[in-house]
């Protein structure tokens, strides 16, 4: 399995010289932990809806207000995307946009990936795993909770982005069978990989924290214990998946 430093891990970087120009999948959405944020448009555009809602009076975390967001967006990344096409010289007219995103009847169902079932049992016994220890009323499992926090917060963030994350790589690997347009098969295949990329290192990140917390928390040895062993069990088979994952860069803050 590819190993990667804690030190490099926790490096910022930008993929490319168009990041700040063009939607981007290419990063975790770790926007606290940040420190590209004023040259990132998709941080700038979140924010400046924030601050639109606060001049109206409006609530920004309201479902509503949410869901209306939503929907510019994605007018505003369907819009961007076509653009990015025609730059390959290819008519956006006529090509499918093709929309991947876990929970919505816009592609092949989850369930039909052994990969993605496995993940997704992960993400729910870490889900019950954060409940307890969120809710946790023991006074010294707290202090100790309390020393790796860093590491709660990165497995609380990581075991659900990184399900979606493996069924967008999944996704689009099968969809790639199909394509025989050559320019937007590689475009594709460079969107699997960093996928898989963002996949394989929340996974690791989660397991890292797992076998922290594995070796330092009684009463939740055995549980964390086991959930580390699985994830790193599923690490392999991301690699054997998706071979050239490591290839492209990200921004991740694990």
């Amino acid at each position: 399995m590819a190993k990667t430093s804690k030190k490099q891990k926790r490096q910022d970087h930008f993929p490319n010289n168009s990041y700040s120009q063009t939607p981007f999948n290419f990063c975790d959405r770790w926007c606290e932990r940040c420190n590209l944020v004023d040259q990132c448009q998709i941080f700038q555009h979140a924010f400046s809806h924030q601050l639109e809602h606060m001049v109206r009076g409006e609530d920004p975390n309201d479902s509503a207000v949410i869901m209306a967001d939503m929907k510019k967006t994605f007018h505003y990344l369907v819009e961007t995307i076509k653009k990015d096409i025609e730059k390959y010289g290819l008519d956006s007219r006529k090509l499918k946009v093709k929309i991947v995103k876990a929970g919505l009847n816009q592609g092949p169902r989850p369930e039909t990936f052994v990969l993605w079932r496995l993940g997704h049992n992960f993400m729910l016994q870490n889900r019950v795993l954060l409940q307890n220890i969120f809710s946790e009323q023991d006074e010294e499992l707290q202090e100790i909770f309390t020393k790796f926090k860093k590491r709660i917060e990165e497995l609380n963030w990581y075991h659900t982005f990184f399900e979606a994350k493996l069924y967008q790589a999944l996704a689009i690997q099968k969809d790639l069978k199909k394509e025989k347009n050559k320019t937007f098969k590689q475009i594709q295949t460079q969107e699997m990989n960093v996928s898989a990329k963002l996949c394989f290192y929340g996974l690791q990140a989660c397991q890292i924290a797992l076998e922290e917390l594995s070796q330092n928390c009684p009463g939740y040895m055995k549980w964390t214990r086991d959930l580390s062993i699985l994830g790193r069990s599923i690490l392999e088979k991301i690699e054997t998946r998706f071979p050239n994952c490591h290839q492209n860069k990200i921004i991740f803050h694990g």
